[in-house]
C-alpha cells in the first residue's frame, strides 16, 4: 500500500541526516520532558536525545520501577544526561503539576516538550466498547495532555518547542477505532490551540508511523505497510526541535518523510495551510 507523500523518498529505518549526534541537531545544555518516557516509543525519544547531548531529560510516567530502569540504563551509556523521573498519572492535575514544577527546580525552565504518551482504547464497535476503558482514551490523550500543557507553559524557556505525538489515523473512519480517533482528533485541537494562544512557542505535530510498541500490541491485524523504526521516528523529533525544522511552525508531518527533500520544500510550506487539519474546498 502506497502512503501519500509530499516528497519522493520515505524511510522506514534511521539515516545519516537524520542523526540525532549531528552538530546541527545538538540539544547540548537543553532540558527535554518526555511523556511516556520511560517505555516503548517514549524510550526511543530519550535515547534520541541523550545521543544529541541534552544535559536534563525528564521522563514522566505512572510506573516509577519502568522509570527508574530507563533513568540507570540512559545515565550509564550517556554520562553527559542527567535523568529525572516524573511519577504522575497525566489524568491528575495536581501530580502534573506537582513533579514538573519540582523538575524544574532542579533542572531549569524545559526547552523541549514531547508529548508522547497515549492510549488506546480496545479496538472494538463502539456499541461493544465498555464505557470505562473507551473513555480513557479521553482521560490520557485529551484531558491528560490538557494538564500537560497548563504545566508547562508557566515553565517553558524562552522559544521552546513542543512536539506533539499525534496520527494520521484521525483523518479516516476505521470501524473499532472511535475512542482512539475521536480522542486524538480532540488532543490535536489541543496543540493547534497552544499554537495560536502562544506565538512565542514553536509547536508542531507529527505522525510517527506504524510502530510495534506494548500500545500497538492491541491492534487485531497487522498494518498493510511497513513497520517504522522507533528509532527513526524519535530521531525525527530531535530534528523537529532544531532550528532547521522551525519552517513546520504549526504542522502536522510524518516522520518517514525524507527531510533533506521536505526542507526544498520549505518556502512553500511556511505560512500555508499545508500539512493542516481543515475542510477540503472550504473556503
Amino acid at each position: 500500500m502506497a502512503l501519500p507523500s509530499p516528497v519522493k523518498t520515505s524511510h522506514f529505518e534511521p539515516y545519516p541526516e537524520l542523526d540525532p549526534k549531528l552538530p546541527q541537531h545538538s540539544t547540548k545544555s537543553k532540558h527535554v520532558l518526555i511523556t511516556g518516557g520511560g517505555s516503548g516509543f517514549g524510550s526511543a525519544i530519550t535515547d534520541s536525545f541523550a545521543q544529541s547531548g541534552a544535559a536534563n531529560i525528564s521522563i514522566l510516567g505512572r510506573k516509577e520501577s519502568v522509570l527508574l530502569a530507563k533513568k540507570k540504563t540512559t545515565e550509564a551509556q550517556y554520562p553527559g544526561t542527567k535523568v529525572h523521573v516524573l511519577v504522575a498519572d497525566l489524568a491528575d492535575k495536581l501530580s502534573v503539576d506537582k513533579v514538573v514544577a519540582e523538575t524544574v527546580k532542579s533542572a531549569g525552565n524545559i526547552d523541549i516538550l514531547v508529548a508522547n504518551a497515549a492510549y488506546l482504547s480496545d479496538v472494538k464497535p463502539f456499541m461493544e466498547n465498555d464505557l470505562d476503558d473507551w473513555y480513557k482514551g479521553f482521560d490520557i490523550n485529551v484531558k491528560g495532555n490538557f494538564n500537560l500543557i497548563r504545566a508547562f507553559v508557566p515553565h517553558a524557556a524562552l522559544g521552546a518547542t513542543v512536539v506533539e505525538v499525534s496520527t494520521v489515523v484521525q483523518f479516516n473512519t476505521v470501524p473499532g477505532y472511535s475512542g482512539y480517533h475521536a480522542s486524538k482528533l480532540a488532543q490535536h485541537k489541543l496543540f493547534n490551540y497552544l499554537h495560536d494562544e502562544y506565538p512565542a512557542l514553536h509547536v508542531v505535530s507529527m505522525h510517527p508511523g506504524a510502530m510495534k510498541t506494548d500500545m500497538t500490541a492491541k491492534l487485531p491485524a497487522e498494518p498493510p505497510f511497513p513497520y517504522t523504526n522507533t528509532a527513526l521516528s524519535a530521531n525525527f523529533i530531535v530534528w523537529l526541535a532544531s532550528p532547521e525544522a522551525k519552517f513546520l511552525d504549526g504542522k502536522l508531518v510524518w516522520s518517514l518523510w525524507d527531510i533533506t527533500e521536505l526542507k526544498a520544500l520549505a518556502k512553500e510550506i511556511e505560512g500555508s495551510s499545508r500539512f493542516t487539519i481543515g475542510m477540503i474546498g472550504w473556503p
